[in-house]
């Protein structure tokens, strides 16, 4: 019963912290921070899905791409169209963390952190509040 509790414990802080993130990059956002915002937001997914894992597993990640894991568990109670933009969002990760020649549109920023709100706000709640790890 105490690991249960433990990784209950777990999962809600990497939840509350996801969402502290999506704070910071909303914030980022509204003063046209958009590289900052967006490497915020990503942040924001990536610990969000991680809270989501944690209810299957206790094993730690080593990456920051973690959209596969996430798809094989949740494809079924989430939808396909939303694991793909996952991925593909998480797959920017490195974009907004260095300068580049590839400028950040900001209107797709303000749409993918729109989504990574969906995502934290109406998705990871459902999945969040039946864990399903002994």
């Amino acid at each position: 019963m105490g690991d249960h509790q433990t990784n209950t414990s777990t999962v809600q802080e990497y939840y509350e912290l996801s969402c502290h993130y999506l704070q910071s990059a909303q914030l980022s956002l509204e003063n046209g921070l958009y590289e900052p915002a967006m490497f915020t937001a990503i942040h924001a997914l990536e610990l969000g899905l991680k809270a989501a894992l944690l209810t299957h597993t206790t094993d730690a990640w080593r990456t920051h791409n973690i959209g596969g894991y996430f798809a094989k568990l949740f494809r079924i109670k989430v939808g396909d169209a939303t694991c793909r933009r996952i991925t593909v969002i998480l797959s920017q990760y490195n974009l907004p963390r260095y300068p580049s020649e590839a400028v950040l549109d900001p209107q797709q920023v303000e749409q993918d952190i729109q989504f990574i709100a969906e995502v934290l706000e109406q998705h990871l709640p459902a999945l969040l509040s039946a864990p399903e790890h002994p």
